[in-house]
């Protein structure tokens, strides 16, 4: 588990209040999971780290495992679920040798104890299954704590009412994140750095992630500097939020990206409703309301309460950045046109083909 500061802890205390209430510590007549859901770089991880950093005391037993998506597949699997059983137990050499169940020693042992679990960046049922199991395993007052960017996978194991879904960061308390990591504690800016980094919090729209990368890759940095980047920043996300952002879209099928791409590119900031986004997205006539579903349960579009559908800038700058990637060289090649100026030239030269 990664050590935290007081840095990461801006603007997220109320949130973290809110998800240890959904824990429930003092109730010891069941076990209780709970989910922690939303995009990525929106903060899930700190807040995970920190309630179980402030709650491990209290357990018998306490496993943090960080980026499962990252770590699972093939042989990893069943060392993930021998490192976690094992962890809790306090054995070294636990003998599992199936991926589903447990054995009849380990289960005996295992309920009879109170364990704090924590999964960090679940995106799939079948880690779940086999980490987890069922909620019988554990003993009663154990509690499970699972982040992800998919409220779906989360569903299967968790009630609605104990997914909490964190929120981004208000404009004050990202410039003051912001300011802790781009300046010298004792550092007096003038008042060009002052609306310079305001305009870069702006541009980071309450992500914790991108509000410290930003901070730290300008911290000693001139002014000269700071408005290239700004400039950057317009078309092209910041590159450690764009990396995990990735993750997620490399994730979805080949509808799913398509209908996202089309949204970033064509669709966002013009207030459409989920009726119209599927008129203007539908597939050779087939409806699209699956994965427009699937894709808000992945945090990767908001649906608004009066069904208005939207994307958040940092992602739609990714999937602007995707549709260039097509072909950089030859905007024609490309399946979507968004610059102006790539637009003119190839209409003028006709290099698109229809």
């Amino acid at each position: 588990m990664r050590r935290f500061n007081s840095k990461r802890l801006v603007g997220i205390g109320k949130q973290i209040s809110h998800v240890e209430s959904l824990l429930q510590v003092e109730s010891l007549d069941h076990v209780r999971a709970i989910g922690i859901w939303g995009m990525s770089g929106i903060g899930k991880t700190t807040i995970a780290e920190v309630v179980y950093s402030r709650l491990c005391s209290e357990f018998e037993g306490c496993y943090f495992k960080v980026d499962v998506r990252k770590e699972w597949g093939g042989y990893r699997n069943m060392y993930l679920k021998k490192e976690l059983f094992s962890t809790l137990l306090g054995e070294q050499d636990l003998k599992i040798d199936t991926p589903h169940g447990l054995p009849y020693y380990v289960e005996r042992r295992l309920r009879r104890m109170k364990v704090l679990v924590v999964l960090d960046d679940v995106n799939d049922q079948e880690q779940l299954d086999i980490l987890i199991g069922t909620l019988d395993w554990f003993g009663k007052g154990s509690r499970i704590i699972i982040t992800s960017e998919d409220k779906q996978v989360l569903a299967n194991m968790v009630v609605d009412n104990d997914i909490y879904e964190v929120k981004a960061l208000d404009f004050d308390d990202s410039l003051r994140l912001f300011n802790l990591h781009a300046f010298e504690k004792n550092h007096t800016y003038d008042i060009e750095y002052y609306e310079l980094s305001k305009r870069m919090v702006k541009n980071s729209k309450g992500i914790p992630l991108a509000v410290e990368v930003l901070g730290h890759h300008l911290r000693g940095k001139d002014k000269k500097i700071w408005k290239s980047k700004l400039k950057r920043l317009k078309k092209a996300p910041v590159k450690k939020v764009d990396d995990i952002i990735r993750l997620s879209y490399n994730d979805l099928g080949p509808r799913e990206k398509r209908i996202l791409l089309d949204i970033a590119c064509f669709l966002d900031g013009l207030h459409l409703n989920v009726v119209d986004v599927k008129l203007l997205v539908k597939d050779r006539g087939s409806s699209v309301g699956f994965e427009l579903e699937s894709l808000k349960n992945k945090a990767l579009i908001t649906i608004s309460p009066d069904n208005v559908v939207s994307m958040h800038t940092i992602i739609k700058k990714t999937a602007w950045e995707i549709v260039r990637e097509e072909s950089i060289d030859d905007p024609g090649n490309q399946s979507r046109l968004l610059d102006p100026d790539d637009i003119h030239e190839v209409l003028k030269h006709n290099k698109v083909e229809i």
